[in-house]
């Protein structure tokens, strides 16, 4: 908050106080343009079908949630609703339940101009929860829902049902974006459905109009082009690999709530420009050509950072960042599902090493899947220490030994003969083949031999991780600013193809215990669950854990900016021309 202030009276000392150079400053303004690098293609630009880190980088401009996590506060904020509903419990066909009374703002609007009602809402939840709707990543989050109501005499107004212990209902409930049902389901064929019909796993439709706005819906992906909704840009042209460009809206209702973070659109459009090539990148930026930058190379960031021509020009910003990266194991494998192999694969990470050499120290050890920056990160598990000796130990023990001199341990595993030598896949990154030319030499050393395979991530998750058609993969999860919830990601059930449990991971101690902690209201319960899941995880090591990364961001020196927590770690639409 400090920081704001401080940037709020810097922008009154450059621009004045009187209504001329405030004017002056607006007309200034208009037709301002910031250039964002992205180092890939976001293939995808919508949150419901595609929500990817590189495509949150686009989609926040576009689709709006209800409310979203304050880039300064890290609380829920009202975006396309009146006010954080405090929710309440009451009783549903003789069942305790907590409801959520959600009151739109009578503003809203799609772009076409038709107002945002309680049957969008109504329409977006159905959507999501339908069982032959494609919207696999949203349908877990769903599974306490319990109902919905609508009001007659009250277009505005919705009332949710969830089960009264759910942990993150009101946050399910609240930060989903939503989906125009008067362009996608205009016949009402989904909405006129009843939860408990369109959830049933049994359920197939025989409508041929609700069949046709299934379709209708599950083609959303391709559509990136002026696409109907809420938020304060349109994205108005896209090149493949080339650039996405957004513009601001006209006549936008959201101008008035200027103090809305969500709301702003301070320039007129915003270019995303793809550059996979970190160093080309720094090239356009220093010839004008990009004003925002998110780079992967620690060193070479602070190598800039120290810079004092360049230095005049940016700034260089490394907010915490929600992050961490692992190296997944497929726990389904008929060697990797073995716990001795991959702990013994675990101790060939030398990860302080990677922090240090790779990341010049910006980053964070992490000894699970809690982000350290959460209160129930259990701190007394000590993350796992680079020891070939040991995980030697640990090879001879599940034994694994060398027979033909080819220094690749071996044994036989149901029948047939089984070398530890592993495919690791990477996304073409600098950082991720770095790490792993680092662990394919300590792993040699172990008589394990690691072979590295380099590949998109679209194609990793489609023909890999979904089906458990891999040994090892360089990859990294992003987090929300909610509490975790570790069903999707972890619980036995969704370790299936299509899942996101995409390591095969499976413990009964821990669904049992994930299962309770869904369901505890309880602060203190819930921090005691976190923890005793993280405990029995870090003995089953699941998959190689490394760190936690900073965000290092470069700004242009034309903009007033601020950076935050929440991913994707900055708010272009709320950036200020600093002359």
């Amino acid at each position: 908050m400090q920081l704001r202030n401080y940037l709020i009276i810097c922008l009154l000392v450059i621009i004045g106080c009187d209504n001329d150079n405030t004017e002056k400053n607006k007309a200034a303004t208009q037709g301002k343009e910031i250039n964002i690098r992205l180092n890939r293609d976001p293939r995808y630009v919508n949150p419901f079908f595609s929500p990817s880190s590189i495509g949150r980088e686009i989609y926040q401009y576009i689709y709006l949630p209800l409310a979203d996590y304050h880039p300064e506060s890290l609380e829920l904020h009202p975006i396309l609703i009146t006010e954080i509903p405090a929710g309440n419990f009451t009783t549903l066909d003789n069942e305790e339940v907590i409801a959520y009374d959600i009151n739109l703002r009578p503003e809203a609007k799609w772009s076409d101009g038709t107002t945002v009602t309680a049957l969008d809402y109504e329409y977006t939840i159905k959507a999501i929860n339908h069982n032959q709707s494609n919207i696999s990543a949203w349908k877990p989050y769903f599974q306490f829902l319990k109902d919905i109501k609508l009001y007659k005499d009250d277009p505005k107004k919705v009332t949710v049902y969830f089960d009264k212990d759910y942990m993150l209902s009101k946050e399910i409930a609240l930060t989903i974006q939503l989906m125009p049902a008067h362009i996608l389901d205009a016949t009402k064929a989904i909405s006129s459905k009843s939860l408990s019909e369109i959830k049933a796993k049994d359920y197939i439709s025989q409508d041929s109009l609700e069949i046709k706005s299934l379709a209708l819906l599950n083609d959303t992906p391709k559509e990136k082009i002026n696409v109907i909704q809420t938020g304060p840009y349109t994205l108005s042209s896209a090149e493949m690999n080339q650039y996405l460009i957004l513009d601001k809206k006209e006549d936008y209702w959201g101008e008035k709530f200027n103090e809305n973070p969500f709301l702003q659109a301070h320039v007129n459009k915003i270019i995303f420009k793809i550059v996979p090539d970190e160093l080309t990148a720094l090239t356009m930026a220093k010839e004008g050509k990009v004003d925002l930058m998110m780079m992967n190379s620690s060193q070479r960031f602070l190598e800039l950072k120290e810079d004092s021509i360049l230095g005049k020009n940016w700034t260089f910003q490394v907010p915490q960042l929600l992050v961490y990266y692992y190296m997944a194991i497929n726990n389904k494998s008929k060697i990797l599902s073995d716990k001795k192999v991959r702990r013994a694969l675990a101790h060939l990470a030398d990860i302080e090493d990677y922090i240090e050499t790779l990341e010049g120290g910006l980053a964070t050890r992490t000894a699970g899947h809690f982000h350290p920056a959460r209160s129930y990160y259990n701190d007394k598990l000590s993350p796992l220490k680079f020891d070939v000796k040991l995980a030697n130990s640990l090879l001879d023990d599940a034994g694994y030994i060398e027979r033909d001199g080819d220094g690749v341990r071996q044994k036989t595993v149901y029948g047939e003969l089984r070398k530890l030598e592993f495919d690791i896949l990477l996304t073409g990154s600098s950082l991720s083949k770095n790490i792993a030319l680092l662990y394919q030499e300590a792993a040699k050393s172990a008589g394990v031999k690691i072979n590295l395979v380099a590949k998109k991530m679209s194609l990793i998750a489609k023909e890999n991780l979904y089906d458990f058609n891999y040994d090892l993969a360089m990859l990294r999860v992003g987090m929300d600013e909610a509490i975790d919830d570790p069903y999707g990601r972890w619980h036995s059930d969704n370790a299936v193809p299509g899942g996101l449990n995409t390591i095969g991971y499976s413990n009964k101690q821990v669904d049992e215990k994930i299962e309770q902690l869904r369901v505890s209201r309880n602060p203190m319960d819930r921090d005691k669950l976190y923890k005793e899941i993280q405990t029995l995880m870090y003995e089953d090591t699941p998959c190689i854990f490394l760190y936690c990364p900073l965000n290092k961001i470069l700004i242009s020196n034309k903009f007033l900016a601020e950076t935050t927590t929440k991913r994707p770690g900055y708010l272009a639409n709320t950036f200020l021309l600093s002359q």
